[in-house]
């Protein structure tokens, strides 16, 4: 009676701790998307304060002098330059092309655009199952590529970079370059890209995986049940 009663416990202990672990780990997803989220608020801010609101006080102080010294020219340049940021900051909080093409339109838009604007040499491949996530969660995906990117080309010193996905009854996306790589055994605490990746990842919902060397590049693999 007494064993039968300590194995319960032993039981009821485990499920306990397991529950806790998985209550943990959501709020370790929830906090470090808070985190980002936060981040991105402050980026928004900054480009607003910083850019729109700028060139519009600097209107403000051509137009406020007397009209025989306003030089329209000056205040056209001004609204335009706060245009293109205000347009900026909307393509950055939702990608037209998104929307209007997909996801899979969109990645290629992306990577094109990386191709023009450095010297890195891109390959895209991309099953057109892609397409096939929902839509709201598309925009995660996305993200996530964008974020990937970002640190490559901040980072990784890298010359190429891949981005395939391939379907095989899951969705699985691999992104990768050919960059200086990491020593996950000696960086244990993810950056707050990678914590903005696995957050992510977490909403879809998708496995992640990260895999790095140094001298080796660094890899995402995303594997997404459609």
């Amino acid at each position: 009676m007494v064993a039968t009663i300590y194995s319960k416990n032993t039981i009821v202990k485990g499920q306990l701790a397991k529950k806790q672990l998985e209550i943990d780990h959501q709020k370790e997803m929830v906090e470090q998307l808070i985190e980002v989220q936060e981040e991105e608020r402050s980026r928004i801010a900054r480009d607003l304060h910083d850019g729109v609101n700028a060139k519009l006080a600097t209107v403000l102080l051509f137009v406020a002098q007397p009209a025989e010294k306003i030089n329209q020219n000056h205040i056209s340049n001004c609204i335009k330059e706060a245009m293109q940021i205000s347009r900026r900051i909307s393509y950055d909080l939702l990608p037209p092309t998104l929307e209007s093409f997909g996801l899979k339109g969109a990645l290629f838009e992306l990577f094109e655009e990386i191709q023009e604007q450095s010297e890195i040499q891109v390959t895209i491949q991309l099953d057109d199952h892609i397409d096939d996530i929902p839509q709201n969660k598309q925009l995660h995906v996305y993200r996530i590529v964008q974020e990937s990117l970002q640190n490559t080309i901040k980072y990784a010193q890298a010359s190429t970079i891949e981005l395939i996905a391939e379907y095989n009854g899951k969705l699985i996306l691999t992104y990768k370059d050919n960059g200086k790589g990491m020593d996950f055994s000696t960086t244990p605490q993810l950056g707050l890209g990678l914590r903005n990746i696995a957050s992510r990842s977490e909403m879809i919902p998708a496995q992640h995986e990260f895999h790095s060397e140094l001298g080796k590049g660094f890899q995402t693999t995303l594997t997404i049940e459609l």
